[in-house]
C-alpha cells in the first residue's frame, strides 16, 4: 500500500541478511548460500554462525518434539513477541521523513525479498526509488545479493547506514547502487528528496556536505551537525509505523546519542556517522518524546539503542526525575557502563523511573584484557554493577568479548569464573573482530604491541587474524567451549537462544529456563554429532586457508571479488 500524496514513490528496505527474526529455516539457508557465493575468506564467518546456531537449533528441536515435557513457563517465554513485531527504527525515522516530505513510500524488510518473489516485482513496479538501509547488513557479501535482488531497469537505489559509511573511504561503489548515502540520514532526505523530484539529474549535497562521483556510484557525505545537541532531529512517528504495519507496537526503539566519549580499543561506534563528536538529545526532549509515544501510541516498552544511555550522568539524572516526576508508566531497556552502575544509587533512580532492563560490555573477566581493550574499567567495578542491578531489580545482559589480544586460557578461565560468581541473567559471547576498519587496536602501535596480523577484507564480518597469544583458527573453538561451560553449568542464560523472551523475562522463571538451557546441552546427542561434524570441517578449511595466508602473503589465492568489488590487502 502507497502512503503520501506524491506522485514519486521510495520503497523503505530494512532489516538484516541473517538474524535472530528469521521465521523460515529453508529461506534462511537459502539466504545463507547466496551470501556464501559472494563471500570471500569466510570460514571464520561460519565458524561464528555454526557456534551460535546449535543452542538455537537444539532450543527448536526440543520444542518441536518435547510435546508436554516442555515447561509451562518455557512456552509462555518463547510466546512473547514484542521484538519480533517492532519494526526496525531505520524503517519509521525514513517513512517519518518521506512523509513529512510529501513523498509517497512503501516498506519491505530484506527477508521480504526473498519471501515472496512475485509480490516484490509488484511492489517495485510501484515505485520510483529504493532506499536500502544497512544497519543490519555486515558486510558486501551480505549487500550484494540484496541489490541483485532489487535491481531493474530505470530503479534507482540509495544505500545508507553503518556498512554504507564503512566501505566509503575507498569502495568505488557498485553496480545497480546509483548514491550511497554517507553519514546522518535526517541531514540527507532534503537533498535525495530534490534528486527525485528533479528525475534523478541532479545532486547537490546539504551545507557542510560533500558528493563525489566514483567508478560505479555517486557518493553523498552529510556533513555533521554544528553543535552537541541532536535535539533537531525530527521524532521518529511510530503511530504512522502502526498504521503502516496494522497491528499494535507495544515495544519500540528509541535513540538519543551518536557517538560514544570513550575510545575502547575494539570499537569503532563513534565513527558510525562520518562523525568524532558525542552528541546526544535532551532529558527533556527525551521525556516529551516517551510521553508521546506512551499517551498518543499505547507504548509499554522502549528499547535505547544508543551506545551509551547513562553519559551524561547529569542527563541521566535529570530524566530519571522528570520521568519520576510525571508518573510515566513506561518500561524501557538501555545500554550502560558498568563503571555508573557500580554506584548503587543509579541502578536504584534507574529502575525507580521505569527501567527494566541493562546491557552491559563486561567483556571480559580478567583485569588484564581490560587492560588491553582500554575499557577503562575494573572486574570489581564490573561485579559491583551486577550486584547493584540485582539489587535494584534491573535485568542484566552481559556481553563478552572472546580472542581480543592476549586472550589465553587463562584469560578464559577467569571469565568464566567470573561469570559463575556474579551470575548475570543473560550474556552474549562474541569473537573478536578486525572487520571495522580505523578501530584503536588496527593502530601501527597496537599491532607491534600485540603481535597482530590481520586480513583485510569487505567480502567478510570476521577477516582472519593473528596475534602473539591466538589465532582466528582456535578463537571459534573457545568460544563454543565457554558457551557449552555456562549453559551446562546454569550460571548464565544465552541472550541469543532466549532473545524472543527477554523483554519481558521476570526472575521467577530463571530456575525452568536454567532447567531447559542445561537440557540442551545434554540430551540431543545426534545434533550434537551433526554440528561436531560441520566443526571439524569447517575447522580444516579456515585452517588451511589461513596457514596459506600466514605462509604466503597471499589473501584468496588468486580469486577476486566478483562484479568490480575491491580486493583484500594485507595488513602487517
Amino acid at each position: 500500500m502507497k502512503h503520501g500524496r506524491d506522485r514519486h514513490s521510495v520503497l523503505i528496505v530494512t532489516g538484516g541478511f541473517l538474524n535472530e527474526k528469521e521465521t523460515s529455516v529453508l529461506r534462511a539457508a537459502r539466504k545463507q548460500l547466496l551470501q556464501w557465493r559472494s563471500a570471500r575468506a569466510a570460514w571464520l564467518d561460519l565458524k561464528i554462525k555454526l557456534v551460535m546456531a546449535e543452542p538455537l537449533v537444539a532450543a527448536l528441536w526440543r520444542r518441536w518434539t518435547g510435546g508436554r515435557r516442555i515447561s509451562p513457563t518455557v512456552s509462555e517465554y518463547f510466546s512473547r513477541r514484542e521484538v519480533v513485531d517492532a519494526p526496525e527504527l531505520t524503517e519509521v525515522v525514513l517513512m517519518t521523513l518521506l512523509r513529512d516530505a510529501g513523498l509517497g513510500f512503501e516498506r519491505a524488510s530484506i527477508d521480504d525479498l526473498f519471501a515472496r518473489p512475485a509480490a516484490l516485482d509488484r511492489l517495485l513496479a510501484r515505485v520510483d526509488c529504493v532506499f536500502l538501509s544497512t544497519t543490519l547488513l555486515r558486510d558486501l557479501s551480505e549487500l550484494e545479493p540484496v541489490v541483485q535482488r532489487l535491481r531493474r531497469p530505470g530503479l534507482r537505489l540509495v544505500i545508507g547506514g553503518p556498512l554504507a559509511g564503512l566501505l566509503a573511504p575507498d569502495w568505488p561503489g557498485m553496480e545497480g547502487v546509483d548514491v550511497v548515502a554517507v553519514g546522518y540520514g535526517e541531514l540527507l532526505a532534503g537533498a535525495l528528496t530534490e534528486w527525485i523530484r528533479g528525475g534523478f539529474a541532479r545532486l547537490c549535497p546539504p551545507a557542510g556536505g560533500r558528493h563525489e562521483r566514483r567508478q560505479c556510484s555517486d557518493f553523498l557525505w552529510s556533513g555533521v551537525p554544528p553543535g552537541r545537541s541532536l535535539d533537531f532531529l525530527p521524532t521518529p512517528d511510530w503511530s504512522l509505523a502502526r498504521q503502516v504495519h496494522a497491528r499494535a507496537l507495544p515495544m519500540i526503539y528509541y535513540e538519543s546519542v551518536r557517538g560514544c566519549p570513550y575510545r575502547c580499543n575494539f570499537c569503532n561506534y563513534p565513527y558510525l556517522f562520518d562523525d568524532d563528536q558525542f552528541r546526544y538529545k535532551s532529558a527533556q526532549r527525551i521525556a516529551d518524546d516517551w510521553q508521546r509515544y506512551v499517551e498518543r501510541d499505547g507504548v509499554e516498552y522502549i528499547t535505547c539503542l544508543d551506545s551509551l544511555f547513562t553519559l551524561p550522568r547529569q542527563r541521566l539524572t535529570a530524566l530519571c526525575d522528570e520521568l519520576v516526576r510525571r508518573k510515566l508508566k513506561v518500561r524501557w531497556v538501555c545500554y550502560a557502563r558498568a563503571d555508573d552502575l557500580a554506584q548503587p544509587s543509579i541502578a536504584e533512580m534507574m529502575a525507580q523511573a521505569g527501567a527494566v532492563q541493562v546491557q552491559i560490555g563486561i567483556e571480559s573477566g580478567d583485569q588484564g584484557q581490560l587492560e588491553n581493550m582500554d575499557k577503562q574499567c575494573t572486574v570489581e567495578a564490573n561485579a559491583a554493577a551486577l550486584r547493584n542491578c540485582r539489587r535494584a531489580g534491573l535485568t542484566s545482559v552481559v556481553s563478552l568479548i572472546v580472542g581480543f589480544p592476549g586472550e589465553t586460557m587463562e584469560t578464559l578461565e577467569r571469565t568464566y569464573r567470573f561469570i559463575a560468581e556474579t551470575q548475570p541473567d543473560f550474556y552474549f559471547p562474541a569473537t573478536f573482530s578486525t572487520r571495522a576498519y580505523g578501530v584503536p587496536v588496527l593502530s601501527a602501535a597496537n599491532r607491534a604491541r600485540f603481535g597482530l596480523r590481520t586480513q583485510s577484507q569487505l567480502r567478510t564480518v570476521a577477516p582472519y587474524w593473528r596475534h602473539a597469544t591466538m589465532s582466528c583458527v582456535e578463537v571459534g573453538g573457545h568460544v563454543r567451549a565457554l558457551n557449552d561451560r555456562i549453559m551446562r553449568e546454569g550460571v548464565s542464560l544465552n541472550a541469543a537462544l532466549f532473545y524472543r523472551g527477554l523483554l519481558g523475562f521476570r526472575p521467577e522463571q530463571r530456575p525452568a529456563l536454567i532447567e531447559f538451557q542445561r537440557s540442551l546441552t545434554m540430551g540431543i546427542g545426534v545434533l550434537r554429532r551433526l554440528f561436531d561434524a560441520a566443526n571439524a570441517v569447517v575447522d580444516a578449511r579456515m585452517r588451511a586457508e589461513v596457514e596459506h595466508w600466514m605462509r604466503t602473503g597471499e589473501e584468496d589465492r588468486g580469486l577476486r571479488p566478483p562484479r568490480g568489488g575491491q580486493a583484500i590487502r594485507l595488513h602487517r
